[in-house]
């Protein structure tokens, strides 16, 4: 061919140009389409597309390679030659239905694309004009949907949405704000009441809401793509991008009078208690198992359950928007919550006051799921995130990391909970919540105090 075939698709008719295909392929490609672009509008025109086959059915799930972005690791699978062959003839048929070939699929066969790289494309295509006219429908439908959703006519909405979604059945972007309407139409998240009016354009999600039976505020981390990480700091190498769905997390670290409320007994002489706002004072001194149990507690006496640490990807989404002070305050002891100002989510004290418990193991990065570090066994050392009153707020950058043993206490180490979405009649269902199993029987011991260290006493 005079041309390489991703030139030639653009110099066809419209129908081949169609942007709104392309741009979901991307998003279904998902971490493959950020390097490789060429591959992916090429799939975008497939039957491979439509049939669901992506990246991964060919090449593996190739962890190692989306993480190593300098490509010093190759993806699971590369089949070249007639090793590309023998993958075609694990879904199709034993020969080509055509030539009779078994050995040579790509001699007639684009790799990505399909089409015959031997052949001038035609001028016309009747598949991909269906297939057009099939994207028209949905463009007009999600405009459809999207102007209701301005009016706030929430049903109209989400009949729009739903003829979007029979059109592209597989699309993100018709099924999330399908989702929305219903959760407007029906509002309302189980073992929570709302605060206030304001709710998440993207996802319809109240922003502000309080536990029921415990006046604990919560607030919405709305998620997404970011960059974790940072080159500053050894063991926060290398920047990586992670994608956090929306969750809950308390707009304070746990306090003492919260601690009473959930767990029924006060844990004992904490650093702050004699001050006069000893019952706002975060919990301090407090183990990794320990804030398992708060967390449990809670999912025993709430509808629905899902409370939960938070992951360090969480955690640090939320700790990245910014905004707040970090001023350094008494060195000596932690002060009362939501004193000095918020992040620009509304959270307090993300930087300083206490460390907090994350429910990651300290793995090195990138940070992936189902790697392992967010594993429920008691074998090394936890994640504490954000700097505690007893450090300069030099270590209050949101990328720090601390690893401590999962049974130990320290004065300056607390919790702060979160929660995955839970509709009402619906079971918490997020995989994060077997963190909260109820670990065994935490044994509180006795804390001897020698300068400058805090030693545990068997």
């Amino acid at each position: 061919m005079k041309f390489p075939l991703l030139w030639s698709l653009f110099l066809l008719p419209p129908v081949y140009g169609a942007p709104a295909q392309v741009d979901d392929a991307r998003k279904q490609a998902g971490e493959c389409a950020r390097c490789h672009a060429i591959a992916v509008v090429e799939w975008a025109y497939s039957k491979h597309y439509e049939a669901g086959t992506d990246c991964k059915a060919c090449h593996g799930a190739s962890r190692g390679h989306v993480a190593d972005e300098r490509n010093n690791v190759k993806p699971d699978r590369l089949p070249h030659q007639a090793a590309i062959a023998e993958l075609c003839l694990g879904c199709h048929e034993k020969e080509c239905p055509k030539s009779k070939k078994t050995g040579s699929c790509q001699d007639c066969h684009h790799v990505h694309a399909l089409v015959d790289p031997q052949k001038q494309p035609s001028t016309r295509d009747e598949r991909l004009e269906q297939l057009e006219a099939r994207r028209q429908r949905y463009s007009q439908l999600m405009q459809a949907g999207d102007q209701h959703v301005k009016a706030r006519k929430w049903e109209a909405a989400q009949s729009a949405f739903r003829g979007a979604l029979r059109e592209e059945p597989r699309d993100a972007a018709a099924t999330a704000r399908l989702k929305m309407c219903e959760r407007r139409i029906k509002p309302g998240l189980a073992g929570f009441e709302s605060v206030g009016s304001t709710f998440d354009e993207a996802t319809g999600l109240p922003l502000r809401v309080r536990v029921v039976g415990l006046d604990l505020p919560m607030l919405l981390v709305p998620g997404g793509d970011y960059d974790m990480g940072s080159d500053q700091f050894a063991n926060a190498k290398p920047v990586h991008a992670v994608r956090v769905e929306p969750f809950y997390l308390a707009r304070h670290e746990l306090t003492l009078n919260e601690w009473v409320a959930i767990m029924g007994s006060n844990p004992g002489t904490l650093p702050g208690q004699n001050s006069p706002q000893a019952g706002q004072v975060p919990v301090g001194q407090v183990s990794w198992n320990d804030a398992l149990m708060v967390a449990q507690k809670l999912n025993e006496r709430v509808d629905g359950g899902g409370f939960r640490l938070p992951t360090e990807a969480e955690w640090e989404c939320a700790a990245r928007a910014g905004g707040e002070s970090g001023e350094a305050f008494d060195l000596t002891a932690p002060r009362a919550v939501e004193q000095g100002r918020p992040n620009r989510l509304g959270f307090f004290d993300l930087a300083g006051n206490m460390r907090e418990w994350c429910a990651s193991r300290m793995l090195p990065y990138p940070c992936r799921a189902g790697d392992g570090r967010e594993a429920s066994d008691e074998s090394g050392l936890c994640v504490l995130r954000g700097g505690a009153y007893s450090e300069p707020p030099g270590w209050y950058d949101p990328a720090i990391r601390h690893g401590e043993r999962p049974t130990r206490r320290l004065p300056w180490n607390g919790l702060r909970l979160a929660r995955s979405i839970v509709e009402k009649n619906s079971l918490a269902g997020s995989p994060l919540a077997n963190l909260t199993r109820t670990p065994r029987a935490p044994v509180h011991f006795p804390l001897t105090q020698h300068p400058g260290a805090f030693v545990i006493a068997e």
